[in-house]
């Protein structure tokens, strides 16, 4: 008995050891595109930072960067995005934050500053389960005043794996994105996860929305762990763009990435893209 008693705190132990709890996550990217059009070509850069502060403990599923589904943390939030392209330069910043209620209510509210003036946003949502989160946004673009509801369900397997499912529904482009994300824990400190992400479009045919895509559309990826801290992604889309990346943490608070993506099947414009980025988790 005394052996079993001075073992359990071991086992205890044995079972957590692979979590780890953080309270603000930042991030630094940057991406040069190279564009091939038909007639010239574009050289861009964009350089991003972000910084998520959590008042509460945010812990790993086992992987560094994997956490739970649905976010139940307030929190507040600000980021900077630099683009670069020729002569041209633009500098966006954005703020907000998200607050839990104990009674299960959702705040959100934000603001990103553009070129053009400032866009604000408002949630509110209502937290019926830990699994089962929706929220209604509201967009404030000056010129004009655009809704969206999101759904978010979140269905727990053994252990940590889960699969989760999204539905955003919009109603200014009218279209709708359903994604679902499957985590999933093959043992040892290998993990893998798979998402899909599925969007309808139904444009009124006097509105044409540069870059959005004519039909339904779809895309696909994959992340493999080979440890908690190594891992290797791949994405895939219709219309035959793909991305590959490696992240590592060199320890349980910073970890770098590398990444490249490539469309070579436009009708009349090809890119390469390639990425860098850190991410310092506290």
């Amino acid at each position: 008995m005394r052996f079993k008693l001075a073992a359990l705190p071991l086992i205890l132990f044995a079972a957590t050891a692979g979590a780890e709890e953080y309270n603000s996550i930042t991030k630094l990217h940057y991406a040069n595109t190279d564009y091939d059009y038909d007639f010239f070509d574009l050289d861009e850069d964009r350089f991003t930072a972000s910084t998520t502060y959590f008042f509460g403990q945010k812990e790993t599923l086992g992987p560094l960067k994997e956490f739970e589904y649905i976010n139940k943390v307030s929190n507040i939030y600000g980021g900077y995005r630099h683009y670069n392209s020729g002569s041209f330069d633009l500098d966006t910043f954005s703020a907000g934050g998200e607050y839990f209620a104990s009674n299960g209510l959702v705040f959100g509210a934000g603001i990103l500053n553009l070129w053009e003036g400032n866009v604000d946003y408002q949630s509110i949502g209502y937290l019926f389960t830990p699994d089962f989160l929706v929220t209604l946004n509201h967009i404030d673009n000056d010129s004009d005043n655009e809704f969206s509801l999101d759904m978010r369900y979140n269905h727990q397997l053994s252990g940590n794996n889960y699969i989760g499912f999204n539905l955003s529904i919009d109603e200014e482009l009218d279209s709708g994105t359903l994604s679902s994300k499957y985590f999933m824990h093959l043992g040892g400190e290998q993990y893998l996860t798979a998402e899909l992400q599925y969007t309808k479009h139904d444009f009124d045919d006097d509105i044409y929305i540069w870059g959005a895509p004519d039909d339904d559309f779809w895309s696909l990826g994959t992340e493999y762990f080979f440890t908690q801290r190594t891992s290797v992604a791949f994405t895939f889309d219709e219309a035959d763009r793909y991305s590959l990346g490696v992240n590592h943490y060199l320890n349980r608070n910073v970890a770098v990435e590398i990444g490249y993506a490539s469309d070579t099947e436009s009708d009349n414009v090809d890119y390469d893209i390639y990425q860098v980025g850190l991410t310092v988790q506290l």
